[in-house]
């Protein structure tokens, strides 16, 4: 038998971050496009049930045509059932208020409950501030079984609302233990029976989720549950960093960024930070080398990192107007990183050059 592990969907969050409101709105189109494209993935590969581990929403922040979207998909896949739990995200109450829910859509309240297919029960529960600490007590689980739990939550050795607390899990003849709430596929031994597994979410949203993204793909046969993640984002994100030690103008440090980024796709979201020192000579226009990448991938942040390096001794009887401002900001008692800044922009000035700070 073949599952589907996937959580944190947050369909309609804002994602206005580092995207136009052009671009959000795209993004939660392409987040229930891949919700639909794994749907279509479970038919084409045999995936029987599709685990939907919390925060399929973001908040209440649900417009009609997601939440009439997601069920339409739902329904038209009647061959899979979709076990869904929320997460700390979740209003899925307010996203189906009034709506008819498919047959096969499976949801579940602050107490276990089982489904079973053929020798593989699923048993899944929502953690709550009434229940977080008595619910562990109350799960009964079938040792011959094929046991998959489902829970949302941060893996802890406490009980808590947001908290899965693993050693009070060990030993209840659990398989698998599939989790939603952290955004990064990662897994773990849960006992000498068990793992448990955070899946990850299916897109990153922002630059704290970098690297491959998708859902947990299972197979559960011959007493074991096999697991393997599955890539499945449109867009990835990448964190690229660069070294702008020796470059001393702004089409140098282009093609040093270009070059880091050589390989990641167009469509791709990429942020590149910038490390590494610089010279009162560099003339560094991250505006302008903000615009040109921009044009490379879908979306790009610049995150400059660099630090200054001058010599001030060099400067001490300079008698120019630029050892003057040097002189000044350097006696200050601001901060390294706002002298630095300042320090900058004012030779941008005294260049004739357009002053980003």
């Amino acid at each position: 038998m073949k599952l589907i592990h996937c959580s944190d969907f947050h369909l309609d969050a804002a994602l206005e971050s580092h995207l136009t409101a052009q671009q959000a709105r795209q993004r939660n189109a392409e987040l229930c496009s891949t919700f639909s494209r794994m749907a279509e993935y479970a038919k084409s590969n045999g995936v029987s049930v599709i685990l939907l581990a919390g925060d399929l929403f973001d908040t209440q922040r649900i417009t009609a045509t997601t939440g009439s979207f997601l069920l339409d998909t739902i329904a038209h896949a009647p061959t899979i059932e979709f076990l869904y739990i929320k997460g700390n995200h979740d209003e899925a109450d307010r996203a189906f208020a009034g709506r008819t829910l498919p047959e096969n859509l499976k949801t579940f309240g602050g107490h276990w409950q089982s489904h079973r297919y053929g020798n593989v029960t699923v048993t899944a529960a929502e953690l709550t501030a009434d229940n977080c600490h008595s619910l562990y007590d109350t799960l009964q689980l079938d040792p011959e079984a094929l046991n998959i739990v489902m829970l949302h939550g941060q893996v802890s050795s406490q009980s808590g609302e947001d908290t899965v607390c693993l050693p009070r899990l060990r030993g209840r003849h659990i398989d698998y233990l599939a989790l939603g709430h952290l955004h990064s596929y990662q897994a773990g031994r849960l006992d000498d029976r068990g793992t448990w597994c955070y899946c990850g979410c299916p897109e990153g949203r922002g630059f704290d989720e970098c690297g491959e993204k998708g859902f947990v793909l299972l197979d559960a046969k011959d007493g074991i549950v096999d697991h393997r993640f599955v890539p499945f984002a449109q867009r990835t994100l990448y964190d690229v960093p660069v070294d702008i030690t020796g470059l001393e103008d702004t089409p140098a440090l282009l093609r040093a960024l270009r070059s880091a980024a050589r390989g990641i796709p167009p469509s791709a979201g990429v942020k590149f930070t910038l490390h590494g020192t610089y010279t009162a000579q560099t003339h560094k226009d991250l505006p302008f080398l903000q615009t040109m990448l921009s044009h490379d991938f879908y979306f790009v942040k610049l995150k400059d990192a660099s630090r200054l390096e001058l010599d001030a001794a060099s400067y001490e009887h300079d008698l120019s107007l630029k050892g003057e401002f040097i002189r000044m900001v350097l006696a200050s008692d601001l901060p390294d990183c706002d002298k630095d800044r300042i320090i900058c922009a004012g030779l941008e000035a005294l260049r004739g050059e357009e002053v980003s700070l």
